[in-house]
């Protein structure tokens, strides 16, 4: 195309309000010329490419995140990171162009792409990474409407956001119900929805400038997964008011976990990208702030906020049936007849869905191959969007590695040709020696063997490198089909076949609550781990679970799960002080008991619990009696456990523990805790 013919055609799509996609394929110094050809207005270039136009590797592409380019440069030679991809192509407006340069289509599969390095342990290993992934992008390419470089065909010009109009018709709408939530009714919420380029940040911050502007001395508080994920809201509440946003007064930051912590009371809350936030400390939040408003993306690069409807509209609804929703669907860079966002979509399986199935009363299950499924686009997308719904972490490179990564096993759960549950597996261990030793030592980390690489190098068991092993990466029923044993009958299946297949452990690792562990432990896993610090995303400390596959390396396990029931104790007294007790329960429970003999000892916890002696003299006595009788808190109560746990073990803060009970301060703690070893002590042990 000539540089007039380009013109033309951005003029002509910016009139309709469209964007498009050129695929430049052939050699890469060869898409690169002919993408400068192309080139006009604001450039953003992702991937290598000329010094000029600022080149940007795919890591830093969320550094463009919240800005508006016209063309947007793609170079795939550098790697077709699919996160990166569908971040970007958000910040095209319309009249925009998207440049995808890649090697001929035919060739493009075989092409031994950068991204492929994360799927592996080592870099030298991308070549056992599949092709099932870019192959489906070619399929998809292929004669899209987003591909026609021909004048669309508008009645009406476009009108975009900012010119004629502030905000769109959905925003408009929006806006009267934010005011609502502050001026109305205590304890209605404010949920609002929408796919990412819809305006909820912007939106949150011109209504946030609005009330501050009627009442200057309003406290708002705006809460997100980051700081910088809320730059958005901060930069158009300050425009609105035509300050800098140093000079914003009555509108702060307040990150998740200090909002929950402290006692802030703000007339409002504003949370940005709720579905990013781990939904305890939502409900944390909604228990604590009377006026709320909630905002959510539902298909985004970074995950989905379909999970978190499902759960957490569930906790509305019980808490504040009174909450209202607000869906945003207009596009504020785009039209709604742009072709681009849906292809984006296709390509990333943003818009995978899976129906609702019907109680099964026969489940088949199967493996399937990886080439298979990249085929078979209707299941990929039901499996795609069972992942989806069940985690709200999942992103558009779990779709890459879902169809390329090696050693992984992919499970389904099935009847009838409809899909019930899916569970990703991958197998993991048989680590060289002395890559092991290396490793054990610190001085390595390399990518995957997640399982027997944490054995080695956190929990020191020499002998872990050696052992093959099947984690359970994902394991994912359909909601509506929970609690009728789908799980159990997938996992134990799973068992089954890896037993047969030779391997020596089951296991998982995944950030632990003491709702969702006892699934684990029903089955059979163990305990061995518990990680130091919380998952930024899930709030959560992560968890290592096994199971012995082979009868020989039972003992070996029953060592392992002895060495962490030993360590355990300490730990709750530094790193793991905030660890929920009924977690620290759960993650104990089945150990044996150990009678303690000190005859000293005895004395000191009965002076303890029918005298006056004082807990703090009595503490390294109960913390040793504890470890050793843990099969006596199996008749406690949550809240007895949790007396026992914070206290003996976990040297909670007096003041705090008393809240979380109920009890009138330390004094009445003591009295409890007193009364519950009185109890417990009269209690014949039980080997």
């Amino acid at each position: 195309m000539s540089p007039a013919e380009v013109n033309a055609l951005r003029q002509a799509l910016a009139r309709a309000g469209e964007r498009r996609l050129v695929w430049l394929e052939g050699d890469e110094a060869d898409c690169i010329d002919r993408a400068e050809a192309l080139l006009g207005g604001i450039i953003y270039w992702l991937g290598e490419g000329p010094a000029c136009h600022e080149p940007v590797p795919a890591a830093k592409a969320l550094q463009r995140l919240g800005q508006e380019c016209d063309t947007l440069v793609f170079n795939a030679f550098s790697g077709f990171h699919p996160d990166a991809f569908g971040a970007l192509a958000g910040t095209l407006r319309a009249g925009g162009l998207l440049l995808l340069l890649t090697p001929p289509r035919a060739q493009w599969p075989e092409y031994p792409d950068p991204d492929r390095v994360r799927l592996v342990a080592q870099p030298e290993e991308a070549d056992r990474a599949g092709h099932g992934f870019i192959a489906r992008l070619v399929h998809l390419l292929a004669d899209d409407p987003a591909l026609s470089l021909l004048p669309p065909n508008s009645l009406a010009p476009w009108q975009p956001i900012g010119a004629q109009r502030r905000l769109s018709h959905d925003q408009a709408a929006a806006l009267p119900a934010i005011h609502r939530v502050l001026h109305g009714h205590r304890r209605r919420p404010l949920v609002l929805s929408a796919d990412r380029g819809r305006g909820k940040s912007s939106l949150l911050g011109l209504a946030a400038a609005e009330l501050l502007r009627q009442q200057p001395d309003l406290k708002i508080v705006v809460t997100a997964p980051s700081q910088a994920t809320a730059a958005t809201l901060f930069d158009h509440a300050a425009q609105s008011l035509g300050i800098e946003v140093e000079r914003l007064i009555g509108l702060e930051f307040c990150s998740p976990a200090r909002l929950v912590e402290e006692a802030l009371q703000p007339d409002l809350l504003l949370v940005d990208e709720a579905a990013a936030i781990p939904t305890p400390l939502l409900e944390a939040m909604l228990a604590r702030h009377s006026r709320i408003v909630f905002a959510t993306t539902e298909h985004g690069y970074e995950g989905t906020g379909r999970g978190f409807h499902l759960r957490f509209k569930r906790v509305l609804d019980h808490q504040t049936p009174d909450w209202q929703e607000i869906h945003l669907g207009e596009p504020i860079r785009w039209s709604t007849h742009d072709p681009l966002e849906p292809l984006i979509f296709r390509l990333l399986g943003l818009n995978a869905e899976v129906d609702p199935p019907l109680l099964p009363t026969s489940p088949g299950w199967r493996l399937i191959d990886q080439e298979a499924l990249a085929e078979d686009e209707k299941l990929l997308n039901q499996l795609f969007g069972l992942l989806v719904l069940a985690h709200y972490q999942t992103t558009p490179s779990d779709l890459r590695s879902l169809l390329e990564s090696p050693d992984l096993d992919i499970h389904l759960l099935e009847q009838d040709q409809s899909l019930l549950g899916v569970a990703l597996v991958a197998r993991e261990g048989n680590i060289d020696p002395t890559l092991a030793e290396q490793i054990w030592a610190g001085r390595r980390r390399p990518r995957g063997h997640l399982l027997p690489q944490s054995l080695l190098a956190h929990a020191g068991f020499k002998t872990a490198g050696a052992r093959s092993y099947a984690r359970v990466m994902r394991i994912a029923i359909h909601p509506v089909l929970h609690r009728h044993g789908l799980g159990s009958q997938l996992l134990g299946q799973l068992e089954e076949y890896y037993r047969e297949e030779g391997l020596d452990y089951l296991g998982s690792a995944f950030s632990a609550s003491a709702d969702l562990l006892p699934f684990w432990r029903r089955a059979g896993l163990q305990v061995l781990r518990i990680g130091l610090q919380r998952d930024a995303a899930s709030g959560c400390h992560a968890a290592l679970l096994f199971k012995a596959l082979k009868p020989e390396w039972e003992a070996e396990l029953t060592q392992w799960r002895q060495r962490f029931v030993c360590q355990l104790p300490t730990l709750l007294a530094g790193e793991l002080k905030g660890l929920d007790p009924e977690l620290v329960w759960q993650c104990l429970k089945g150990s044996p008991a150990i009678p303690m003999q000190d005859e000293f000892e005895r004395d000191e916890l009965a002076c303890f619990a029918h005298h006056h002696k004082p807990f703090e003299l009595c503490q390294a006595s109960l913390q040793h009696w504890l470890a050793n009788n843990l099969p006596r808190l199996t008749s406690l109560t949550p809240s007895e456990r949790q007396l026992l746990i914070a206290t003996i073990w976990q040297y909670a803060d007096w003041g705090h523990l008393a809240n979380r009970l109920q009890l009138a301060g330390k004094p009445a703690i003591i009295k409890a805790l007193r009364a519950l070893l009185a109890r417990l002590l009269a209690i014949p042990t039980t080997r």
